[in-house]
């Protein structure tokens, strides 16, 4: 259907007793005799016109506040507010800011689910308006965007499909909007300050959030020139749902609530935390989904499966720059992500212009440190769960992580002295950190031929371990632990005897800034995986199907076999005795691994 087609439809006859409408209102004023009352019957003509007129002379106030206050508080008929648009066309010439009241006042009229000839005369007149006064613009746009915020009691979309009539009533909205903002460029402009202003808050609710981001994607399809701001607008919100549910809070909340009545604090209303939990992650799942759907569908030619390449195109540049602008630099998201994540699943054209994009921000000297060990995290997880990520891309960001590393090692050799200083280097550690990540998780591909284990060998791994810089010892220990035993396995790199040194000499260090202030560094990476599972339950349906989960291989080495290794690898001539079994990973838990016992 499409966006501005109209189903025919009838207003039905209601069997309740409905308030007043506007004539009868005005003719029981007379019948009492009320005092300064408006003595008119709708449709009269030029009655209106004459009662504005007196209004703007001073003649008369008495008279317009009535208008004003019956168009406002009375139940309106299709013929009353027919007689009434009429009248009130004939005057748009003297509405100014004189008559802003009576304006809004016409602006509340319930018009979206009368019949047609309502709606096209009442779209008709709002046109007029607007092109002849630009001063009433924004309040105009205002109204109808808020229009697009249901009633806390209306039910939820089944599947996330509008129903017919809700479908109507905001095809009339869009019709009328797409008018304005080819009459009047300046809507433009407004309509996206008033789409800010007007975004319902996270807490109210999974439906009226739902329709308000379905409306603002609706837009882009008739005023494409939008997507940037409407994007960034939703990114926004979404990114701020994100990081107020933490993920370990949304599985405490998917638990017994039995779990919570041994609570230590009586005055803790932990109901009410773990209710506001679910509101905001049911609100973030179904907004999510709303999203994956227009992704899809913007990608896609209708009804098929076909990709519209030029679109697509189009719509990962719009997303990228949300993306680049918002999700980016924000810490410890968990979901929003993903809409990146299904989007290059469409073709592996995007997964390259995407691991481009990211490298180049590692690689930018003049980006801040935080940003550039963002993008290395981003890709270090992309990496490892994507399984639309072929073996070829994926050799290939080993290939451009080792060469850095190695030139980086380089031309810390070249100097006397070198400051291990985490701080310092913290996006060689990342970047150090991302390749034994990738090379563990997804190890089995890479052995799996003759032709691979080469490729593993020419990235000299054990002068990476072995450098001055250390990259073991700020790595996180369960990425450590699983990369040696892997390494050792097919003896591309002995860590066992840095890891040893590494635990012996392992101690917090303390900075102190120029303002005085103390800090504790444990020199241990602080990682975010942003593509960590993906826990939302109906959106999750969009991205399980490009997901990798890892599996666990046993890699237990006995204590004898861990000694020779230490031995043979001491650099360090320390003898060392080091007893442990492999970490295995894991998920649900940054950074996709865990110890186990």
């Amino acid at each position: 259907m499409s966006l501005f087609s109209v189903p025919t439809s009838s207003t039905p006859s209601s069997i309740l007793k409905k308030a007043p409408s506007l004539k009868t209102a005005l003719n029981r004023s007379t019948k009492f005799n009320t005092p300064t009352k408006v003595r008119f019957t709708l449709p009269q003509a030029k009655k209106v016109q004459s009662i504005l007129k007196h209004f703007i002379k001073k003649k008369d106030v008495k008279d317009y506040e009535n208008l004003v206050c019956l168009i406002r508080d009375s139940e309106l008929l299709d013929e009353d507010i027919s007689g009434l648009l009429k009248e009130a066309t004939g005057c748009i010439s003297l509405m100014k800011k004189d008559l802003r009241l009576f304006v809004e006042a016409l602006l509340s009229i319930d018009w979206i689910d009368r019949n047609d000839s309502i709606v096209k005369e009442y779209q008709s007149f709002i046109t007029n308006l607007v092109s002849a006064h630009n001063y009433h613009t924004e309040f105009v746009i205002g109204r109808l965007v808020s229009l697009f915020i249901p009633l806390p009691t209306d039910p939820e979309w089944k599947n996330g499909n509008p129903n017919k009539a809700d479908y109507k009533k905001c095809q009339h909205v869009h019709s009328l909007l797409h008018e304005l903002i080819t009459a009047v460029p300046l809507c433009n402009q407004l309509l996206i300050q008033a789409l800010v202003e007007q975004f319902p808050y996270m807490s109210r609710g999974a439906h009226i959030n739902e329709y308000f981001i379905q409306n603002l994607l609706w837009i882009t399809y008739y005023q494409p020139s939008t997507k940037p701001d409407i994007f960034h607008l939703i990114f926004s919100k979404l990114v701020a749902m994100d990081v107020s549910i933490p993920r370990e809070d949304i599985n405490k909340a998917d638990e017994d609530d039995s779990i919570f009545m041994m609570d230590e604090d009586p005055r803790a209303n932990t109901a009410m935390s773990l209710e506001h939990i679910n509101i905001i992650a049911h609100t973030l799942d179904i907004c999510l989904d709303k999203v994956f759907n227009y992704v899809y569908s913007e990608c896609h030619e209708p009804g098929t499966n076909q990709l519209d390449w030029t679109k697509t195109k189009s719509l990962y540049q719009d997303i990228l720059t949300a993306f680049d602008k918002i999700i980016l630099p924000t810490y410890n998201t968990h979901h929003v992500q993903f809409i990146m994540f299904v989007l290059c699943s469409f073709k592996s054209t995007l997964v390259e212009a995407f691991l481009n994009y990211l490298w180049k921000k590692v690689c930018n000297p003049n980006i801040a440190s935080v940003t550039r060990q963002a993008a290395v995290n981003y890709i270090v997880s992309f990496v490892a769960r994507a399984t639309f990520v072929p073996v070829p891309m994926l050799k290939g960001t080993l290939q451009e992580m080792g060469n850095w590393i190695h030139s980086y090692i380089g031309e810390q050799d070249g100097l006397e002295c070198v400051n291990s200083d985490v701080r310092i280097h913290r996006v060689f550690y990342a970047v150090c950190q991302a390749l034994f990540y990738i090379v563990s998780f997804r190890h089995k591909e890479l052995v799996n031929t003759k032709k691979n284990v080469v490729f593993l060998e020419s990235l000299n791994l054990g002068k990476i371990v072995t450098s001055r810089l250390n990259p073991l010892r700020t790595c996180q220990p369960a990425v450590v632990q699983n990369f040696a035993a892997i390494t050792r396995k097919y003896q591309l790199a002995y860590c066992y005897s840095v890891i040893e040194h590494n635990s012996r000499s392992n101690l917090p260090t303390v900075f102190r800034d120029e303002k005085g202030y103390v800090t504790v560094c444990t020199n241990v990476l602080s990682a975010f995986y942003p593509f960590d599972p993906y826990i939302l339950p109906r959106s999750a349906s969009k991205v399980h199907p490009h997901y990798r989960n890892y599996e666990e291989i046993n890699l237990e080495t006995s204590d004898v076999e861990m000694k020779e290794v230490a031995d043979a690898d001491d650099f360090l001539e320390h003898e060392v005795s080091f007893s442990s079994k492999s970490q295995k990973f894991s998920y649900g838990a940054s950074p996709g691994f865990k110890f186990k016992g």
